[in-house]
């Protein structure tokens, strides 16, 4: 039903509204909203999220633009146990694509089986599997829906989650973090590279400062380089051009560098 039209151009302005044309009011309520952000910005807790925020978006960003190529083949996801140096209860399992390894979690081993590490496993076999089909499904991480934050996979309208890895205690404390958000966030990065070298056969981005990601890097360049351009074989090729110490940097968990304050993990 229609509204009646109320001539408002001869009414007097309310009180405590700005009086003026409509587009004054656009500039003086955007100098407002600028204002309180920068307010909300000045606060140590509000740049924390801020980073973490910015980190997610990236992931986002990145794999709703890829697409599968054809003379690649899906990696290889595998699991590896690790030497156990009692730092947790459980075994600690590198979780791997093709050479690469993305995760290192702390398997209970309940019943002397590595059933954590399988169903990670499984998780990212389905998860490169539907990125095949479906590049616009995106890779980021979840700190909302239980104690501890996880990995995610789901549409680019939010739709069809599914969990990849839930981060725990152990995970935390074989990383050498005490910040289950940056523990989430390295690994994010890392599995988000790795599907981006192996899946899409683009260059990686999110770890390029670390030994990781300049190992990967260098990988895509010298698979670039042949004929064939960035295949399996080029890629297989590539990797056994690196050096030990390159080969080494792609199978270790380093802890990361001490960030800056105000940004996740960051001691007081």
């Amino acid at each position: 039903m229609d509204q009646p039209h109320v001539d408002q151009s001869n009414q007097p302005p309310v009180a405590g509204e700005p009086s003026g044309p409509p587009e004054e009011f656009h500039n003086l309520e955007e100098q407002n909203r600028q204002r309180s952000f920068k307010e909300i910005m000045r606060q140590p807790v509000s740049v924390a999220v801020l980073s973490l925020t910015l980190g997610v978006a990236g992931l986002v960003g990145y794999l709703e633009r890829g697409s599968f190529q054809a003379d690649l083949q899906p990696p290889k996801v595998t699991y590896e146990l690790l030497p156990n140096e009692g730092i947790t209860e459980g075994v600690p399992i590198a979780i791997k694509l093709n050479e690469v390894a993305v995760f290192k979690i702390d398997d209970p081993m309940q019943g002397g089986a590595a059933n954590r590490a399988k169903e990670v496993v499984a998780a990212i076999e389905e998860a490169i599997n539907e990125l095949v089909e479906n590049p616009g499904r995106i890779v980021t991480l979840d700190v909302e829906s239980a104690k501890l934050p996880s990995i995610v996979q789901k549409n680019i309208d939010e739709t069809e989650q599914r969990m990849l890895i839930q981060v725990t205690e152990g995970d935390v404390k074989l990383s050498g973090q005490d910040d289950p958000k940056w523990v989430a966030r390295m690994w994010a990065e890392r599995v988000t590279d790795a599907f981006k070298l192996f899946i899409f056969g683009e260059a990686p981005r999110f770890t390029e400062s670390t030994d990781f990601g300049e190992a990967l890097t260098t990988m895509y360049l010298r698979a670039r380089e042949q004929k064939r351009g960035v295949s399996k074989g080029s890629l297989e090729d590539a990797y056994e051009s690196l050096t030990d110490m390159q080969k080494s940097s792609l199978l270790s968990f380093p802890p990361p560098e001490e960030p800056p304050p105000g940004t996740p993990g960051a001691k007081p």
